[in-house]
């Protein structure tokens, strides 16, 4: 019996494919705001990839928190091994893949530490009780002879003192990834999968399609 054909999945429309904006982050919140009307979880929840001076790479999920013509913004402790490592090195990448759409998005190119102000703005995008988490916690850092409940009264005695005011820890800042490479990805069962690279260059943004 003949196998069928390959044609690739049909089932999402993306003009960009064949007609592609200007500047890759117009795709970037229309695939943003399509993940969200399909109920994607966590949309913005992505991979970062950090190198250290090692040369080994290290990666694990952080929340993005805002989107812009710039980059991409998240926040770390800069005692964190992702701080240090984007102290050190820092060309980064970030990646999404929504299963329920087969949807990827891959940034990469060089975070950027933000000033005072703009950290400030960016934790205090974070509920009260993950900014009274994050305050309370050494990142990364051995319990040594403290244990999870100790952190959680820290966590609360700070709540009572601040309530939703609980200020940002000298160590946390945010950071900017401002990408030079750019790739949307929509997967098709048949392995078919279409993709689309933007390369930033002197004169701004070039788009090419990649096979799959």
């Amino acid at each position: 019996m003949a196998s069928s054909p390959l044609s690739g999945d049909p089932s999402f429309a993306f003009p960009e494919f064949t007609d592609p904006p200007a500047s890759p982050f117009e795709v970037a919140r229309a695939w943003i705001d399509g993940a969200r009307a399909s109920d994607v979880s966590e949309p913005m929840s992505m991979t970062l990839a950090t190198a250290g001076t090692d040369g080994r790479v290290s990666a694990r999920t952080v929340d993005v928190k805002r989107l812009d013509d710039a980059g991409l913004m998240f926040g770390t402790s800069t005692r964190s091994p992702k701080g240090r490592q984007l102290r050190d090195d820092p060309f980064a990448a970030l990646q999404a893949y929504w299963r329920e759409t087969m949807q990827q998005l891959r940034f990469e190119g060089r975070a950027v530490a933000l000033s005072d102000a703009e950290s400030d703005a960016l934790f205090a995008d974070r509920s009260p009780g993950s900014r009274a988490a994050t305050a309370v916690a050494d990142q990364s850092a051995p319990y040594g002879g403290r244990d999870l409940d100790d952190l959680i009264d820290d966590a609360n005695a700070l709540l009572d003192e601040h309530g939703d005011d609980v200020p940002r820890p000298g160590p946390w800042r945010a950071w900017r990834l401002e990408p030079d490479r750019v790739e949307f990805w929509h997967g098709s069962r048949d392995r078919m999968h279409r993709r689309l690279e933007y390369r930033r260059t002197a004169a701004g943004w070039t788009a090419e399609r990649l096979q799959p």
